[in-house]
């Protein structure tokens, strides 16, 4: 099992191993989890899957474990920014404006992290091995592109998981119902030697 950043700059050597990820977001979000996201050819793919965003794959081989997607809270793309700020200000239909408790951050400083799934074909073990390599993942990529933060929505429950690798997590919204399940907003602070605590 290991850890690829996928880039839209290493595309050349990362692509087969782009496709396979988008191809288990498309089981696990659309399949799995049966949410109503874009979609062709059994891949899954969204207006914030752009080269401003940065990948990161567990896997062995082209056999995908997890993955996220991690956007600067500075992006701008045609109409479109992040995800929960375009959500803040109504212009995603299907998602409500109240996710966060404050204005939705646009600082260098602060990324979003989005898409983050973990196959659910794995016992728990090799689960919490994944969400493990989550969190150096995040710890990796805020060190490498010179953030300190993230902001995200995910479940409740996966939130107390992320916990779990040793990620500072704090709620930064309400609990609502998000795609059938009770998500909450969460800030994310990373502390690499924590993190990496929490994988030994």
């Amino acid at each position: 099992m290991q850890s690829t950043e996928i880039t839209f700059d290493n595309l050349g050597e990362t692509g087969t191993l782009f496709t396979a990820l988008l191809r288990a977001r498309y089981h696990h979000f659309i399949e799995t989890r049966g949410w109503k996201l874009p979609n062709t050819r059994g891949l899954e793919f969204d207006q914030y899957d752009t080269p401003e965003s940065i990948y990161c794959t567990i896997h062995d081989g082209l056999t995908v474990y997890g993955g996220l997607r991690v956007t600067p809270t500075t992006a701008k793309n045609f109409n479109a920014s992040y995800m929960l700020r375009d959500a803040q200000l109504g212009l995603l239909p299907d998602m409500p404006t109240n996710l966060l408790d404050e204005p939705a951050p646009q600082d260098p400083g602060t990324w979003e992290v989005s898409r983050v799934f973990v196959t659910d074909t794995l016992s728990s073990r090799d689960r919490m091995r994944v969400r493990s390599e989550i969190g150096l993942a995040l710890a990796r990529l805020a060190k490498t592109w010179n953030f300190d933060s993230y902001i995200c929505l995910t479940s409740v429950a996966a939130g107390l998981l992320m916990r779990r690798t040793g990620l500072t997590i704090s709620p930064a919204g309400p609990r609502l119902e998000v795609g059938g399940e009770t998500c909450q907003a969460y800030h994310l602070k990373v502390d690499a030697k924590n993190v990496r605590s929490h994988a030994a």
